[in-house]
């Protein structure tokens, strides 16, 4: 029965989680359905947003977990998240989950077994979104190839930047998952009126995805200078190629070293059992007669 209820509680405390995460966008959508039908032309006196993002602010904003904070921030947008939804994520996966499996662990494992638990609650989804993020500025930089590749083939078509990223956003979303979240930042900038180069500066704002960073660079200096951009796109290619595969052979003379790891551990004992087995077996019986 009490398993049941353990079992039960953490299922509740997910999904109360999830709902406090979905909250502020219902609101958002119920904002804009109230905006949409009101026929007077009023704004309505709304509240500053709701009270677990308002929370969710003062603790990043604050000097305890600025620190802390601003590593997972970049982490986070490297994922493509916003400024709330980092906040939001920071607040619930770093302090509210930890908090909580700690009361558990204290309260079903006793004092050690809490201390060990909330050690871990605290460290293992610090460490998840690190690398979570570091994954997503791989794959985005994998694929601002693809990206350099598609505007080469429309720019020589002549069409303009503003219109390539806006037909890149649309039909190479499948090509682009990730990527595809900044080049929707970058539109929605240019629609409202920003200028080319503050939005160019927001599409390679990452310092850790290089090859998106040279795209940016070559984009500013052709608008300014009015170049062709297809051979130095050919050039950011190729340099990415070069780097992807050095990478891809480190990480095959890496795997050499592990499986050395792994035969000793599990395959040696298995071949000196196999080998070594029947000599033991004579001897022991040579020692019995």
């Amino acid at each position: 029965m009490n398993d049941i209820l353990l079992i039960l509680a953490v299922v509740l405390v997910f999904v109360s989680l999830w709902l406090m995460f979905k909250a502020r966008e219902w609101q958002l959508r119920a904002r804009i359905s109230r905006r949409l039908t009101d026929t007077n032309g009023r704004v309505e006196n709304e509240d500053r947003g709701f009270w677990l993002w308002r929370l969710s602010a003062a603790l990043t904003e604050s000097s305890i977990a600025d620190s802390d904070y601003q590593e997972i921030r970049q982490a986070l947008a490297g994922m493509g998240k916003s400024r709330e939804q980092s906040q939001m994520i920071y607040l619930l996966a770093c302090w509210v989950l930890p908090g909580v499996l700690a009361l558990v662990g204290f309260l079903v494992f006793g004092m050690l077994g809490g201390l060990l638990t909330a050690a871990a609650a605290f460290i293992i989804p610090r460490r998840m979104i690190r690398s979570m993020g570091s994954q997503a500025e791989l794959k985005q930089n994998l694929e601002a190839v693809e990206l350099c590749h598609m505007t080469r083939m429309l720019m020589e078509a002549g069409l303009s930047l503003e219109r390539v990223l806006r037909i890149i956003g649309v039909q190479g979303r499948p090509l682009l998952p990730i990527l595809s979240l900044r080049i929707d930042r970058f539109n929605r900038l240019m629609q409202s009126g920003a200028e080319r180069s503050q939005a160019l500066d927001e599409l390679g704002d990452n310092k850790r995805i290089p090859v998106l960073r040279s795209y940016v660079t070559l984009m500013k200096q052709s608008s300014q200078l009015g170049a062709g951009v297809s051979r130095s796109l050919d050039k950011i290619i190729e340099e990415a190629q070069n780097v992807e595969r050095n990478r891809i052979r480190e990480e095959t003379n890496r795997i050499g070293a592990k499986m050395t790891v792994v035969m000793m551990a599990f395959m040696l004992p298995a071949l000196f059992i196999l080998i070594g087995g029947p000599a033991v077996i004579s001897i022991a019986d040579a020692l019995t007669r």
